[in-house]
């Protein structure tokens, strides 16, 4: 009786991991039908070191990490259209951030950098300076305020350049 009391509950095991397995394979073909699958891997390419954006944000790291200057609190988003954005603090202050903006091509670049900034490099208030670099179809914003308004200027001016001439978009 033991004996079959025990095949009768290997039968139910398996039977309960081949169903669970079957619905996951539903749920893969489900999402690559959707192309939500594609859609995830580039999301995950773009934010995780592979493709232009990963390499393109790997260096924007190395070169801030080459000057002692930590980048925090990443973020991004995307906006349905194949544009991405992504946020970091400069050593962990919400006073002092850059945003680096990767477009789909150069035109998008232009038409929204103008549309958030206006059509100004430079943009100053009396408590906050927003400096804009662009090139093709990336923009880097640094945004710095509070008594240390205008901090790493130097520093993100030189590092975009560097990133321009070494990068490839």
């Amino acid at each position: 009786m033991n004996k079959r009391l025990a095949w009768l509950l290997a039968c139910v095991l398996l039977a309960a991991t081949v169903g669970c397995d079957k619905h996951t394979v539903i749920k893969k073909e489900v999402k690559l039908y959707n192309f939500d699958s594609y859609s995830e891997g580039n999301i995950r390419a773009q934010t995780q070191g592979s493709g232009l954006n990963g390499q393109l944000l790997n260096n924007l790291q190395l070169a801030f990490g080459e000057k002692n200057i930590p980048l925090t609190h990443h973020t991004y988003a995307e906006d349905g259209r194949g544009n991405i954005s992504y946020m970091y603090y400069i050593g962990g202050n919400p006073q002092q951030y850059i945003k680096l903006h990767v477009f789909t091509d150069e035109k998008e670049r232009i038409k929204r950098i103008e549309n958030w900034y206006g059509d100004q490099k430079r943009v100053e208030t009396p408590t906050s300076r927003t400096l804009i670099y662009g090139h093709d179809k990336v923009a880097l914003i640094y945004t710095s305020s509070g008594k240390n308004k205008g901090k790493y200027e130097t520093e993100v001016h030189e590092i975009f350049n560097s990133l321009i001439h070494r990068m490839h978009f």
